[in-house]
């Protein structure tokens, strides 16, 4: 219990609160606070649950009390988490989630690493089925309301308000959407942009390379979502939208030119391939949806092979400092790429491809693939 004081100090500084703040939400004098890290005073003992709730830690965290066994079993349940992340495993993580945070429930890392699988199960019209019924979606957003009334880390706040973003908007409660967003930064004022500009060297070589990807990324994503059916797809005809889809593509070949292998975005090449294969399929020219086929599968079959590789660089260069390591990238899904790819074939579009030959080996490498 002696050790509160320098518990407290610590806990306030890793999350950059001053004195005042947490005197002004426990309702006291700033001197009371001061006192208590100098070791000249002590908390009231029931004062000891608001500010482990302050800080989002356990009361027996807060009073020193099996900190070390508990920093070490949320280490291991941490490479739980990010190993079935890394597989897609969504509905495993939602299990963990739920039995780390009945050990630990004011740990808001846990609860917003429950809320991104809630979000995020959906990838398949039975697990969207699923997750309906069971209200995954609200409930993701009932967390990160939590965290916002009682959590003081920004990074953590952060991350709760791009998910109630996207939750509040699938919901239809566009205000509160848009109120969250924004009270957030621009993109000029983001980590990125600034750490550009502070960085020195080869730092700041690889910080705007990182940059530059993430936002060619960005920018193909929303061409993509700029061509969809619900925005400017009605008005545009098919070759409008090949235009567009290729416009995406050419933009990751502006930074990737020279790779044989675009490691990470290798998964995004295949899924626009795969799109405009079918809408060239779609107005008849079955010539250019095999070529766009056989680019998929190429790009499919380079991604699932990179992924057992470990960190790797690429060789382009304006992303010569850029890697990829798979161990730190999650997704959504447990299908391999080139599993999805054969669901993609499944599409009616293809029907008149079935009987060809190219048609039919394609089908036949990607199931020996698996």
């Amino acid at each position: 219990m002696l050790k509160i004081g320098d518990k407290i100090k610590s806990l306030r500084k890793a999350q950059d609160i001053t004195q005042e703040k947490l005197a002004a939400y426990l309702n006291i004098s700033y001197q009371a606070v001061s006192k208590w890290e100098n070791g000249t005073a002590l908390p009231d003992i029931t004062l000891v649950p608001q500010i482990a709730n302050f800080f989002g830690v356990s009361a027996d965290e807060l009073l020193g009390m099996k900190e070390t066994e508990e920093t070490e079993e949320l280490k291991e349940y941490e490479k739980i988490y990010h190993e079935n992340k890394r597989l897609g495993k969504m509905f495993d993580n939602i299990v963990l989630s739920r039995e780390v945070l009945t050990k630990y429930p004011r740990n808001y890392q846990w609860m917003l690493n429950l809320s991104y699988p809630l979000m995020q199960y959906d990838d398949t019209d039975e697990h969207h089925k699923y997750s309906l019924e069971h209200s995954f979606r609200e409930e993701a957003i009932g967390i990160c309301e939590r965290i916002l009334e009682d959590c003081t880390i920004e990074p953590i706040r952060h991350s709760a308000i791009q998910i109630l973003c996207y939750g509040y908007a699938d919901i239809g409660k566009q205000d509160l959407a848009l109120k969250l967003a924004n009270e957030m930064p621009d993109m000029f004022s983001s980590k990125e942009h600034l750490l550009n500009h502070i960085y020195k060297g080869e730092e700041k070589i690889k910080s705007c390379q990182n940059t530059l990807m993430a936002m060619i990324d960005m920018s193909a994503s929303i061409i993509s979502m700029l061509s969809s059916p619900e925005l400017m797809g009605k008005e545009l005809t098919v070759l409008e939208k090949i235009d567009l889809k290729e416009t995406g593509i050419n933009l990751y070949k502006l930074i990737l030119k020279k790779d044989e292998n675009s490691l990470f975005y290798n998964c995004r090449l295949c899924r626009i391939y795969a799109e405009l294969a079918q809408l060239w399929c779609s107005i008849g020219e079955n010539d250019k949806a095999i070529e766009y086929l056989l680019l998929t599968e190429k790009t499919a079959v380079s991604y699932d092979k990179c992924v057992d590789l470990g960190e790797q660089s690429y060789k382009s260069l304006l992303a010569n400092r850029c890697t990829f390591n798979p161990k730190s990238v999650g997704k959504n899904f447990e299908d391999t790429e080139t599993q999805i790819l054969i669901k993609i074939l499944n599409n009616d579009v293809f029907n008149e491809l079935r009987k060809t030959k190219d048609f039919i080996e394609l089908q036949n490498r990607l199931l020996s693939y698996n």
